[in-house]
């Protein structure tokens, strides 16, 4: 199958670490993809890399409106001759749509958070990532009929043989782009609450963003230079949440962040809050993970507490998580799924467009 995949989002985070994993599960398949991501864009060393992968930099210069971007798509792509495309984010569902020839290839569009309609009107199906995000209510301007089925997020993170379960836990990790939705100012303030106890621990967070010096700031202001390491932007997060007694998702707003995917495969036991997009909870359950209330300090307080204070049942909860990857979030579950879903688009879109012999 000829499968390209668009990408044109700046930033570096969960949907880019999704897309470099998809184009290289479906290349090592034996597929051949064409992967389409913005120029200079810190996803290109790996992807150009790997044997069937074709990288195409565009230059995107002119934001949302930019013709030329959409040009070097067109080009692209009609060199390539996909069989199907996938899109990720707004940006490049919205420049590639705007590529759309009638009768030659089906578009479709993967959801890494809530969606505005506009951005996707020329997308054939959109494909939710969570049981939640495939409710058209979730978004704006979105018609039902237009998504198709679940498909989670997947991670090509091998899973540790059995968890190695703690005998205490004092190093915590946590990592994320630092901006307000992230919740890391919550989690400082919560571990601020745990010093005041005498309670002995460690954080290491990586990550940068817009809100890295107020966080700074406010380590020190909480007292917390001596417990607090700030790692700057990294590629060894799964060595570093491996590493790690506890893992902790303080986000106030998350679609699938596929950092908890990499903790459940570490077996790192993990405390999350609870989203209301539906991941974590999608993944994860009291049987997998402590979980507490987005936004208050007390409850992640009540949570960090909980898992220091019984490191036994952290371990068992992590074995349990551990499971749940390794059956329904491994690429291993997952890809079987996108491929069958590329088949079912491609040959509805060859019935309706009557080029299905």
């Amino acid at each position: 199958m000829k499968i390209a995949q668009v990408m044109l989002d700046p930033n570096y985070g969960g949907a880019q670490r999704y897309f470099a994993d998809l184009c290289l599960e479906l290349a090592g398949r034996g597929h051949s993809v064409l992967s389409i991501i913005r120029k200079n864009s810190v996803l290109e060393p790996e992807l150009v890399s790997m044997e069937n992968i074709k990288v195409v930099a565009v230059n995107n210069l002119f934001g949302w409106y930019d013709p030329f971007a959409t040009n070097q798509i067109k080009i692209a792509l009609n060199r390539f001759q996909p069989n199907i495309v996938e899109t990720h984010l707004a940006r490049a569902a919205f420049l590639t749509g705007k590529t759309k020839p009638a009768g030659k290839w089906p578009l479709i569009t993967k959801t890494h958070g809530n969606i505005n309609g506009k951005y996707y009107r020329n997308m054939d199906f959109i494909v939710p990532t969570t049981v939640q995000a495939a409710k058209s209510e979730y978004h704006r301007n979105v018609p039902q009929h237009k998504f198709s089925t679940v498909i989670p997020n997947l991670a090509r993170l091998k899973p540790v043989s059995t968890v190695v379960k703690p005998t205490r836990i004092e190093k915590i990790f946590a990592a994320g782009r630092f901006v307000k939705k992230k919740g890391f100012n919550i989690l400082l303030q919560a571990l601020a609450e745990l010093k005041s106890m005498d309670i002995n621990f460690s954080l290491q967070i990586a990550g940068d963003g817009p809100e890295f010096n107020s966080l700074k700031a406010l380590s020190t202001e909480l007292g917390l230079n001596e417990n607090v390491q700030f790692l700057g932007r990294r590629n060894d997060i799964p060595d570093l949440i491996k590493n790690a007694d506890l893992f902790v998702l303080s986000s106030l707003s998350d679609h699938f962040p596929i950092i908890v995917l990499e903790a459940m495969a570490m077996g790192t036991p993990i405390v999350a809050t609870r989203c209301e997009e539906g991941h974590p909870l999608d993944a994860l359950d009291e049987e997998s993970a402590i979980l507490v209330d987005k936004g208050e300090k007390s409850a992640l307080f009540h949570g960090l507490r909980k898992a220091i204070q019984d490191p036994e049942s952290c371990g068992n909860r992590a074995q349990n998580a551990l499971t749940v990857y390794k059956n329904c979030y491994a690429a291993d579950a997952v890809v079987p799924k996108i491929l069958a879903l590329y088949d079912g688009v491609i040959q509805q879109f060859e019935c309706n467009n009557g080029t299905r012999h």
